[in-house]
């Protein structure tokens, strides 16, 4: 179960993270395509350490 402040790694094969650990900051309650929002401790091409995911491109640690 995904929860705020668990350690996830991501399964996106198209994100920078991909297979990366991150932590989740922010579970949206509403209805959006990718309601987990997960910081990351190292920074992408365009310096932001955030990207959000669907649930099921994440697995709990």
């Amino acid at each position: 179960m995904v929860q705020k402040g668990s350690k996830v790694r991501i399964l996106r094969k198209e994100s920078y993270w991909f297979n990366d650990i991150g932590t989740v900051a922010i579970i949206e309650k509403a209805t959006s395509t990718y309601p987990v929002l997960v910081r990351f401790t190292k920074v992408n091409y365009s310096g932001t350490n955030t990207a959000n995911f669907k649930v099921n491109e994440l697995i709990v640690i």
